[in-house]
């Protein structure tokens, strides 16, 4: 494929789904201010805990502001851009995968880019909120945050595909691939260092919230490149195993919402 065509292609699709999310200024603002709010109510909660505890195993509240603004930067520019990926699950259910089938790209990308949710708006600005004021970070600290930040977004991105491309083999799946999610978002939000090794190899492999929000901000807390790498790396595995483990279950769809068993 022409390098030149995929990023017209691309740039498209990011126009269209922009354009769509913001059809309606006044409900996309409210959703993003509401967001943003929702995002310093959280951290109020951390707030009162530090206010009684000195630390968290070393982790103190500008620690919490940096994860959670890790957090919504991929959170946001996961729902901005790709928004699309948390309707997969009934995309593919409902037969409505067959839109993106016919076009002359590769589906995923198109499916993944058909939604845009306004609200992800004020996660991306809440980001800088935490970052800046509340973690304390410098402005000269921002391209390597914007550079964690992003390959977490990702990550976050890659796993919820993952998740919802449980439908292919598990078609009553739909609300399960929903619920899975949320669990995965909610781990994301909390810190995760306190956990056992056990606990924390599941937040790195199968479950891999760690490549979220821990990883990425032991890299911040600590300047370390190789952390960072580790999470540009894991954004590179986890996005090119959703592109293989959705053209796995592209086998078993079947167009006019049905989804056949391979024998």
């Amino acid at each position: 494929m022409n390098s030149r065509a995929l990023l017209s292609y691309f740039s498209a699709l990011v126009r269209h789904n922009l354009r769509a999310g913001l059809a309606q200024p006044g409900i996309a603002a409210t959703s993003a201010l509401l967001m943003f709010g929702n995002n310093l109510i959280f951290f109020l909660v951390w707030v009162i805990y530090f206010a009684n505890f000195s630390n968290l195993r070393g982790w103190g509240l500008k620690d919490l502001a940096l994860l959670i603004g890790i957090c919504a930067w991929a959170f946001g520019l996961t729902v901005v851009f790709v928004g699309g990926v948390r309707h997969m699950a009934h995309s593919i259910v409902d037969g409505e995968l067959d839109v993106h089938l016919g076009r002359p790209r590769h589906p995923l990308l198109s499916l993944l880019m058909s939604r845009s949710l306004p609200s992800g708006f004020g996660d991306l600005a809440s980001a800088f909120v935490f970052w800046i004021w509340l973690a304390d970070r410098g402005l000269d600290e921002l391209p390597f945050l914007l550079l964690v930040a992003t390959a977490a977004a990702v990550v976050l991105a890659a796993t919820a595909a993952l998740i919802q491309c449980l439908v292919f083999w598990l078609p009553g799946a739909v609300l399960l691939c929903e619920e899975v999610f949320n669990m995965f978002l909610m781990v994301g939000f909390y810190p995760q260092h306190p956990f056992g090794f056990t606990v924390r190899l599941v937040l790195f492999t199968v479950f891999p919230t760690a490549f979220v929000t821990l990883l990425p901000v032991e890299a911040v807390r600590e300047a370390d490149p190789l952390k960072a790498l580790a999470v540009l790396g894991a954004a590179v595995f986890y996005a090119g195993l959703a592109v293989t483990v959705f053209n796995r279950g592209l086998r078993r769809y079947a167009s006019g919402n049905r989804l056949l068993e391979l024998r």
